[in-house]
């Protein structure tokens, strides 16, 4: 038995010993590099925004404008900044294309719209987009490819949309919008480090 003991004794040291020491100056082992995602026949995809990201983003407290009934909506201002899309509300580096909603009623009697988020080429980080009506109370939701309609919209590395004629780099984020009814309506777009607000107003479409 004692010969057992110090034979396993010896193993376990010099499996300690063959152990490679950390560098010097190194914290201790690296975070590990995310794969590469390929589709089926090889060509690399996008990475995708992980957890953790959308959570810190969706831990930015709304900070929406509010507005007494009756007052005029504080509309953001639409420029033109490309040549391939027509106008676009707030300062950046993601915007809404357009800066009013006209809604249309469904089957269901919900009102929706079509609203489509546009990128600068220099930025190429991930997005949350929320908002509220602002006038009186009205929820937002939204929808994207299809998918489930939530309280939130992410704009992702890659949307999967290019415009036709658009420079390389741009993003496009199309969605739905849907609202409660007629109404101001500012929507928080958040990054990382950065927070924006777009207000539109809301009518039936014409």
């Amino acid at each position: 038995m004692g010969v057992l003991r110090l034979l396993l004794a010896a193993t376990v040291w010099l499996t300690a010993c063959a152990s490679p020491a950390p560098a010097v100056g190194s914290s201790g082992p690296s975070s590990p590099t995310p794969s590469v995602r390929t589709d089926r026949v090889g060509n690399v995809l996008a990475p995708l925004v992980d957890d953790a990201t959308w959570a810190r983003l969706a831990a930015h407290r709304l900070r929406l404008p509010s507005l007494a009934a009756g007052a005029a909506c504080p509309v953001t201002p639409a420029v033109p900044i490309t040549t391939f899309v027509g106008p676009v509300a707030g300062p950046g580096p993601v915007y809404s294309i357009g800066n009013r909603i006209f809604y249309s009623r469904a089957p269901d009697g919900s009102l929706f719209t079509k609203v489509a988020w546009l990128s600068r080429p220099d930025y190429k980080d991930a997005a949350l987009i929320r908002g509220a009506r602002i006038d009186a109370s009205g929820d937002v939701r939204f929808q994207a490819g299809g998918g489930p309609i939530t309280g939130e919209l992410r704009f992702d590395y890659d949307t999967g949309t290019r415009s036709q004629g658009s420079e390389e780099g741009w993003r496009f984020l199309p969605s739905t919008v849907v609202i409660d009814g007629p109404g101001c309506y500012a929507f928080q777009v958040d990054g990382v480090d950065w927070s924006l607000t777009i207000v539109m107003d809301a009518a039936a479409n014409p």
